[in-house]
């Protein structure tokens, strides 16, 4: 098992070694809490390898933001059919959402990071993103996402499931909680794979408070 693994690792382009592990060190260790050399090291490599590749270990996290940036502006999808039930579409959405936020709990790190800094750090997500919020609303990679939860939006109040509300502000809604509910009053969450029981909870209260926020 552990050489199968080994030849995987090997496979992999050295920049790709180089964020996968930044990523593993995020969700162990949290955003400040280790060095390039902690990256380095079980990769066999020098940290000057890894400035062959990256300016420092600011642009390292920036690209790891990226990397969940890209996977974000997938979430929201709308299949076929959606506008027959669109409260059945968007509960499918929020649980998908949940288990992206599970997944990948480097990006919960870095955005919370990102929201305790502004103008006065490294705003990693935000310049994955190239922009504000606000901005990414409009335009840019999380602009299509935005676009369909806007869509799905639309098609329940039409279907009178949901109050007309902007997808923004749902989003916010949603994101603040899920947030919230992945770091406090501890991260346990985060530092390891939840239950089926809990995962199944947290889904649950997401869906029950984006319902109450969308009644009509």
């Amino acid at each position: 098992m552990a050489t199968r693994i080994v030849h995987r690792r090997a496979r992999l382009p050295t920049r790709a070694l180089i964020l996968n592990e930044a990523e593993r060190l995020i969700a162990l260790k949290g955003v400040f809490g280790f060095t390039l050399s902690d990256v380095a090291a079980p990769l066999a490599v020098q940290v000057p390898a890894i400035y062959k590749h990256f300016k420092g270990r600011d642009d390292v996290l920036i690209e790891v933001s990226r990397r969940f940036i890209e996977s974000l502006s997938r979430q929201f999808q709308l299949r076929s059919g959606f506008a027959r039930s669109p409260a059945a579409a968007l509960r499918r959405s929020l649980d998908e959402f949940v288990d992206f936020h599970l997944a990948h709990p480097a990006y919960v790190r870095l955005s919370l990071v990102d929201f305790a800094t502004p103008e006065g750090g490294v705003e990693y997500v935000k310049l994955a993103a190239g922009g504000s919020f606000q901005e990414n609303f409009r335009s840019g990679p999380l602009a299509a996402m935005h676009s369909r939860l806007g869509e799905l939006i639309r098609a329940g109040v039409r279907s009178k499931d949901f109050r007309n509300v902007g997808s923004l502000d749902l989003y916010r809604v949603v994101k603040s909680f899920l947030l919230i509910q992945l770091v406090f009053p501890d991260d346990s969450l985060l530092a390891r794979k939840p239950t089926a029981r809990r995962r199944a909870e947290l889904q649950a209260a997401l869906w029950d408070l984006a319902n109450r926020y969308l009644a009509r």
